[in-house]
């Protein structure tokens, strides 16, 4: 009887602890991420930093796309999966933090309406490289026409709606939006 009463207790000491992990796993990144976000702007950072390093990134594998030759479905593969997986998390911080505030706070509703618009373009392109993939057809063309438009929104983005942002929310308003944006992207793993 001790000996299953011990039994008992290691399961349930040992499905807990996995159970913890598991949901710490999920929560403590999201939380970590806000916070150091946070602290980045109250330390005099900028609070769309992390999504222009994002940009640069973004541009970066395309142009790694680009250069890839295309008998080289490993390369290929791996940098698609690089550019889907950056795209997700930056776009996700920007749908779900910057459109919206664009949207509800300087009432550029159409400005907001536009960019939700052009990462749909993005999405769909997407799909498109990622069926040249598969079918090992040659996918520049796509990625040339996908990097314009990417390039046409990072100047959009950079030039007008973050300096926009900066100029219109308030300095105490600057660290929360940059923890939102770090814990949006520290949503996707």
């Amino acid at each position: 009887m001790r000996q299953e009463t011990n039994t008992g207790r290691s399961l349930s000491i040992l499905f807990g602890g996995l159970a913890a992990g598991i949901v710490g796993s999920k929560l403590l990144p999201p939380l970590l991420a806000a916070l150091t976000g946070s602290r980045r702007v109250r330390a005099g950072g900028d609070p769309f930093a992390r999504l222009m390093e994002d940009h640069r990134r973004i541009l970066s594998l395309l142009q790694q796309m680009q250069a890839a030759s295309p008998d080289s479905k490993l390369q290929r593969s791996r940098l698609f999966l690089m550019l889907k997986r950056t795209l997700a998390k930056h776009a996700m911080a920007e749908e779900d933090v910057v459109y919206p505030i664009v949207h509800n706070q300087t009432g550029e509703r159409d400005e907001s309406k536009h960019l939700y618009d052009e990462h749909a373009d993005m999405k769909i392109f997407l799909y498109e490289l990622e069926d040249k993939l598969r079918k090992g057809e040659d996918w520049r063309a796509q990625v040339t026409s996908l990097t314009e438009l990417i390039r046409h929104h990072v100047d959009e983005e950079e030039q007008t709606i973050f300096p926009r942002l900066r100029q219109q929310l308030t300095q105490a308003k600057l660290p929360d939006v940059s923890a939102q944006i770090s814990r949006e992207e520290a949503l996707i793993v």
